[in-house]
């Protein structure tokens, strides 16, 4: 039962659906219901339920079949439940939720023990969404006439949401577009035609299509679509001017001229049919019953359920039978899960448990000398699983040596093939390519080595070596310590001359790189020059390098190779060495000393403060240098002067004064205050926003998604999305100055002297929201700016969130004066933790 927006619950409490003005309604057990009003506030799209307090019911009469009470006046708790939530399957059939709590008569929540006395509604169920598939047209064919009436046709396609053509059976019947529609040319010549061409001949122009005017006549084309789909439109056509032979002409009379638009009716909007309740599943101990709820137009014509208002549906289940069954034990089971595999073998599982009259569970002992315990899991099937298919291997590539052979590989679904091999799982696709060898080819090829010769990995070293090395040491790059040596390689054919190497491919090709020397090098210390000492005065170092090197002895030039340190004999020479460049002067330095009083004991004065050069013994100087001198005066202010600390200080002393701004002395701060109401006997403090009223703004927008499921154009805002504004509590407010709580230190975010509402309803300061998307991309802002004030917002100030699939987005500055949000929901909305204040502290 309904009222006004609010579900009838029993007892002294009940809960509100989704309004902006709430009836909370009570069904007493003396058959009376009593209502009350409960407002929502601005800006947030309620839950599906809530709490609302009444007076207590009178308990002399039962209570109507229905409602979840007691069937005794001894127990005072009922079970409670929230709405479902959204289906876990996007398409097909999935599962949804919702809470279920036992409450007591004050409304508030008892242990499930408490409500033992009557059936748990369920917590889950199955649902099923539209179809998994979606209907994707083509474009219209070419007219099947070149003159007069004809027909044009299309191709209907049934795809998966991946944009994959799937049977037709996974799309709805009942929204298949049309094949085929009537298409008109231009009529056709008649038989006494002149030579002139002429696209269309008077003699065949119906009466209903041709409005005459001497020789030249207006003429009309077909009726286009309407543009609405339901409850009205209009519908246009093309009206022409033309002569007897069909060319266009500018003679004919205005007033006869027919009208190129039209209303059309193209029936009413769709809404929701609910047929009869269907048979209780239980006979007592609570069961479910339930009923088809379908949107359609009068006329039977069926729609999925996005084309009516999704939060106007009819509930589709509810409770019956909830009295008492009898007391004896008995096994209780729950509706069977779906299928563990969505292909092939799976399990299907559901809940066993043993149960009294009342429902409440108890030890399965108890049950199991009266029947059988009911089976917890069978097996199931889903659909055939997708898998890969292969044909026979094809011949090979080559009739000798290696070559290729390949098979067809595709992805079988169910009968058919899937044309992008979705489904399949790409990691076990067996190869559709393998080398194959059917014999040996006569080799007429070979490899034919030159002579070893020095090589490096260094060009230039490999000339400079090779140049000054000994004849019996060009062979190898180094005379020790592991060297190596290169040969050209060539492919020659059976004449012995030189072929490229790929014949050479399936011959063992010799090594072109190969170590030589390998003997151990005399290993020494080398030094570098000493560096420039470290200091211009006193005491300093100076470092040179020094390294372990290898000498290749048996070359006319010596060769050095770096090694580790640890690799060279004795002790290695000292890399750093002291020196001494004479005594350096004392340094000098400023010395500051603290700062004397003000010269004033309010408002703005002078401090001064001592300030000496010396040297690091303490003895006074005068080569510190000038420009790095700290100053030694600077203005100084003493707020204790004897400042008023609110407005109403200031009217007790100077009276009844026209509104204007003022110096108040604010937790030992100076702050500039506007006075507002001096005339009345409460004035009241407010702070002038000196950014402006862009930069302090709330907004509730307006705009709501026709598929609230969607995120569109990457979570950016833009007011030309497929929406409708339609929001009721939409507003947007800007604030030139805002109410401050002096002896709390709060901004009062509600208070509307000096706000103003551009659009729609009042938004109060630091709120945003809006009813845009259930996809989390909210688009409501507020923007908060205290610069210039000397007020920022507290550190430990938060926002939260309200309403159904809320997101915020809250971004602080590091000073504390500047706060930015993003807040939305479908409807959702953000405030301030603390209400309709805002904490503030003074800088």
């Amino acid at each position: 039962m309904e009222s006004g927006g609010g579900r009838v619950v029993s007892g002294g409490s009940g809960f509100a659906l989704l309004s902006r003005v709430f009836t909370c309604g009570c069904l007493c057990r003396s058959g009376e219901i009593r209502n009350c009003l409960s407002y929502g506030k601005v800006g947030i799209r309620e839950t599906s339920a809530r709490d609302c307090e009444m007076a207590q019911c009178s308990s002399s009469h039962p209570v109507p079949p229905g409602i979840k009470v007691s069937s005794t006046q001894g127990h005072r708790t009922q079970w409670r439940f929230g709405s479902w939530t959204q289906c876990s399957a996007s398409c097909g059939k999935g599962t949804r939720m919702r809470y279920v709590s036992c409450r007591d008569n004050q409304g508030g929540v008892a242990e499930e023990t408490a409500c033992a006395h009557l059936p748990k509604p369920p917590a889950r169920e199955v649902c099923s969404v539209v179809a998994c598939g979606q209907w994707k047209v083509l474009e219209w064919t070419a007219c099947s006439v070149t003159c007069g009436q004809g027909k044009t046709t299309r191709q209907v396609l049934c795809i998966s949401f991946s944009d994959q053509e799937v049977d037709a059976s996974e799309c709805d019947p009942d929204d298949h577009p049309a094949l085929e529609q009537d298409c008109a040319m231009s009529q056709c010549p008649s038989q006494s035609s002149q030579s002139r061409p002429s696209p269309s001949s008077p003699k065949t122009i119906t009466r209903s299509n041709v409005v005459h005017s001497h020789s030249h006549q207006w003429r009309t084309g077909p009726w286009g679509a309407c543009s609405s789909t339901c409850a009205g439109g209009f519908q246009r056509r093309v009206v022409v001017c033309q002569d007897e032979n069909g060319y266009p002409a500018n003679s004919c009379e205005d007033r006869s001229r027919p009208s190129e638009q039209q209303s059309c009716e193209s029936g009413q909007c769709p809404q929701w049919v609910y047929g009869n309740w269907g048979e209780c599943t239980k006979p007592c101990g609570g069961g479910m019953k339930t009923r088809l709820v379908v949107c359609q137009r009068p006329n039977g014509e069926h729609f999925n359920d996005l084309s009516c208002e999704i939060h106007d549906k009819p509930p589709d289940q509810e409770q019956c039978n909830t009295q008492q069954c009898h007391a004896s034990p008995q096994w209780s089971t729950d509706p069977w899960s779906s299928c563990s595999a969505s292909c092939g073998r799976g399990v299907k599982f559901r809940k066993v448990s043993c149960v009294i009259g009342s429902g409440r569970s108890i030890p399965e002992e108890n049950c199991r000398h009266s029947s059988p315990k009911p089976s917890r899991q069978r097996r199931c099937r889903g659909g055939r699983c997708p898998k890969w298919k292969t044909g026979n291997w094809g011949e090979c590539s080559a009739s000798c040596g290696d070559g290729v052979q390949r098979r067809e590989v595709f992805c079988q679904v169910g009968d058919r093939r899937s044309p992008a091999e979705t489904g399949c799982v790409q990691r076990s696709r067996p190869a559709s390519s393998q080398s194959c060898r059917v014999a040996d080819c006569p080799s007429r090829y070979r490899w034919r080595e030159g002579d070893w010769q020095a090589w490096s990995h260094s060009s230039r070293w490999r000339h400079y070596c090779m140049d000054r090395m000994p004849e019996r040491g060009k062979r190898c790059s180094k005379s020790c310590g592991s060297g190596h040596r290169r040969r050209a390689l060539q492919c020659v054919d059976y004449n012995r001359h030189e072929v490229h190497e790929m014949y050479c491919v399936n011959q063992i090709r010799p090594p072109v790189i190969e170590s030589c020397n390998t003997q151990a090098c005399e290993l020494i210390w080398i030094t570098g020059e000493w560096t420039e000492c470290s200091v211009s005065c006193g005491q300093g170092y100076r470092q040179r390098l020094v390294s372990c090197s290898e000498v290749h002895v048996e070359n006319d030039n010596y060769e050095y190779g770096h090694q580790s340190l640890s690799n060279c004999p004795g002790t290695p020479p000292e890399s750093y060495m002291p020196c001494s460049l004479g005594s350096c002067p004392l340094p000098q330095e400023w010395r500051a000393g603290i700062w004397g009083p003000c010269s004033v004991s309010c408002g703005d004065g002078v401090t001064a403060r001592t300030v000496q050069c010396v040297s690091t013994d303490g003895q006074e100087s005068n080569r510190c240098s000038p420009d790095a001198e700290p100053e030694t005066r600077k203005v100084c202010t003493n707020p204790s002067c004897n400042l008023p600390s609110s407005c109403l200080d200031i009217q007790s002393t100077k009276g009844p004064i026209p509104d204007s701004e003022h110096f108040l002395s604010v937790q030992g701060k100076v702050l500039k205050v506007y006075c507002a109401g001096m005339q009345t006997e409460t004035p009241q403090e407010y702070i002038t926003l000196t950014t402006g009223e862009e930069e302090n703004f709330s907004e509730i927008f307006g705009f709501r998604l026709n598929d609230p499921s969607q995120c569109p154009a990457n979570d950016s805002r833009r007011e030309d999305c497929d929406c409708r504004r339609d929001y009721t509590a939409a507003g947007m407010t800007t604030f030139s100055k805002v109410r401050l709580d002096l002896r709390r230190m709060n901004i009062i975010t509600t208070d509307w002297r000096f706000a103003f509402t551009h659009d729609g309803q009042s938004v109060p300061f630091a709120t945003a929201g809006d009813c845009y998307s259930l996809a989390h991309c909210p688009q409501g802002q507020f923007k908060i700016n205290l610069s210039g004030t000397g007020l920022k917002v507290a550190e430990d100030t938060s926002w939260i969130s309200q309403g159904n699939y809320a997101a915020t987005r809250i971004q602080k500055s590091q000073d504390g004066s500047r706060v930015t949000g993003i807040c939305g929901g479908y409807c959702g909305k953000c405030t301030p933790s603390s209400g309709d204040t805002l904490p503030v502290i003074v800088e």
